[in-house]
């Protein structure tokens, strides 16, 4: 938990521009200016400008997976193959990216990293730094799962590390609960253990809630719904457990089941929040590392009416981060069990008393709502794994094969991003429709809708989001030239600062007229990555340069240097820089991998 703690802070640092709280930075400043020359005005701060270009797009993000008839997935499509409906208004899809998660080819070699920082001593030879690829988070839903169900599941998640995870793959086991939870991690033997360490951690109600014994459905039907014939049965039940069946002694008859179906719905209410938020916790988890994202849900579901704004806002962020949430059932293959299941407090130890309580259309009306609650409770996963691009396995004792489905990235997938027009800010659902402009055939899997916010997203959030995605991707492009340069300077035997210095080509930047002014405002991070994928140091400067024509000629053949440092230990690192224009919403990201040795 505390490389966790620490990824999380160092991410907020990074986000919020206050890394320099944890190693400080160099301003900027540009090339030397001439003697008698004006030198530029410059502000360098720690804060977060005010984002006005791309940033203020309200967008909606949907992945998309095309399958055959034969239910494989298709890849090759454009954004033009795609038509998407927000309400049955046609949209315009304004970002579209193709994500293939293929495997890369057996044998081929990781691709070859840039240059390595400088020290006064040359290195001998380039490190190269192969960074996980795959990150599989198994989240356990361990507050509801029965002992019997997590014995299988266990078994069948050590089967599938044993015999599916590659070199390059990380695995980390997390639960509802909070309790042994592992982070992410190669070493195999860690990850047995932590398995085999898992147990099931159900909240219990005090003794006095235990009768009648109430599934979460039921009580929900009582004390949300105020449904007769539920409460009936309910109270047909409390005389069968605590009065022997004979109503004459059960006074409280009454007032009992009311106040059971409250505590039993509160109860399930406070788990389904933890589980949800736990999970929106993981997928935050995830966006900070680099490479493939996915999580494998194990549970049998909760029930989530009251927590439509925490599922939209769970699935959004899942999108946002290139996160596919795939699920498996944990009860696997389950028929209706009459009188119900042990997990479920039936009342088969008081079923002689509850023949003389309870008619036999009673009991098939109870077997009903059961049967309709279990049903109920997978629609969460349902929706949760259709709508980030994942699968839903359910209804099958198979546990391995379910893994090894519910373990897999869909070879192929497409993210398509629109922005409302005119959207309201008032919480209400929406309708979204994709469909292929030529069919011939083919099905699509997508989210079928979302929920509107209730307030806007500011652009300072917006526009933050966007350099995150930037920081935490291993992909690199340039959208206007830099030179990027790093050295080290060991402060003892383990520990050094690492320089960083990218060089601007300020023919490439967008600058603005006001008065004789020419102003551009620039944003530089830098993250250095471990071994695991993990952030270890991060730091960002906002530069904002005031120039006058002369002095803009002179940084146009000069060029403007941005100097960032971090404080890391010996090792070797990836090393990610991101330089991001913001009047023109251009970005420039690099990787570097550095060795530091001890």
């Amino acid at each position: 938990m505390a490389s966790f703690s620490r990824s999380k802070l160092l991410r907020l640092l990074l986000a919020w521009g206050l890394g320099a709280a944890l190693a400080g930075v160099w301003p900027a400043v540009p090339a030397a200016a001439p003697q008698n020359q004006e030198a530029p005005e410059i502000k360098s701060e720690e804060t977060t400008p005010t984002f006005t270009v791309r940033a203020q797009r309200n967008e909606v993000l949907v992945r998309v997976i095309v399958r055959d008839a034969n239910g494989n997935v298709v890849g090759g499509l454009t954004k033009d193959d795609f038509r998407l409906f927000d309400n049955g208004k046609p949209q315009s899809v304004t970002a579209f990216t193709v994500e293939n998660n293929q495997p890369a080819p057996a044998g081929k070699p990781p691709a070859p990293a840039a240059a390595t920082a400088k020290s006064a001593e040359p290195a001998e030879a380039e490190p190269v730094l192969a960074l996980p690829e795959r990150y599989v988070a198994f989240f356990f839903d361990d507050l509801v799962v029965s002992f019997e169900d997590m014995v299988r599941i266990r078994e069948a998640a050590g089967k599938f590390i044993e015999s599916s995870l590659q070199p390059t793959d990380r695995a980390g086991i997390f639960t509802s609960s909070g309790l042994g939870v592992l982070d992410f991690t190669g070493d195999r033997a860690k990850l047995r253990e932590a398995l085999a360490n898992l147990r099931p951690r159900p909240r219990t109600l005090p003794a006095e809630y235990d009768c009648p014994p109430l599934t979460p459905y039921e009580a929900y039907l009582i004390d949300q719904q105020h449904d007769s014939l539920m409460l009936d049965i309910a109270k047909s039940e409390f005389i069968a457990c605590a009065c022997g069946g004979d109503p004459k002694h059960c006074l409280e008859s009454e007032s009992r089941p009311q106040s059971a179906a409250l505590h039993a719905w509160n109860e399930h209410q406070i788990h389904s929040r933890q589980s949800i938020r736990v999970l929106l916790d993981l997928v935050r988890r995830l966006g900070s590392l680099p490479g493939q994202r996915s999580v494998l849900w194990l549970s049998q579901g909760f029930l989530t009416f009251d927590l439509h704004s925490d599922l939209n806002e769970l699935t959004d962020r899942a999108l946002r981060e290139h996160v596919v949430i795939n699920a498996l059932d944990s009860r696997g293959l389950w028929v209706n069990v009459p009188g119900g299941e042990a997990s479920e407090h039936n009342l088969l130890p008081f079923s002689s008393n509850l023949d003389n309580s309870i008619g036999p259309s009673m009991f098939a009306r109870l077997d009903a709502y059961r049967e309709t609650g279990r049903g109920m409770n997978q629609d969460v996963m349902a929706q949760v794994s259709h709508d980030t691009g994942g699968v839903f396995i359910r209804n099958t004792n198979d546990y391995d094969g379910g893994f090894r489905k519910a373990g897999a990235l869909p070879e192929f997938s497409y993210l398509l991003a629109f922005s409302p027009q005119n959207l309201k800010y008032d919480g209400k659902f929406h309708k979204l429709k994709v469909e292929l402009v030529k069919a011939g055939g083919l099905s699509v899997q997508a989210r079928n809708g979302y929920f509107a916010r209730n307030e806007a997203l500011h652009p300072e959030e917006r526009a933050r989001q966007e350099i995150e995605d930037a920081v935490y991707s291993r992909e690199e492009y340039q959208e206007f030239p830099v030179d990027l340069q790093t050295q080290f300077f060991k402060l003892s035997s383990t520990e050094a600062r690492l320089s960083v210095m990218a060089r601007v080509d300020a023919h490439a930047m967008h600058f603005r007229k006001e008065g004789d002014r020419n102003l551009v405002n620039l944003k530089m991070v830098c993250a250095a990555f471990d071994r695991d994928g993990n952030l270890v140091a991060g730091t960002q400067r906002n530069v904002d340069l005031s120039l006058r024509d002369a002095t803009l000629a002179h940084l146009l053949s000069a060029g403007l240097n941005i100097r960032g440092q971090l404080k890391v230990s010996a090792g070797t690192y990836a090393l990610r820089v991101v330089v991001y224009q913001i009047d023109s919403a251009q970005v420039t990201a690099l990787n570097r991998t550095v060795e530091i040795p001890y």
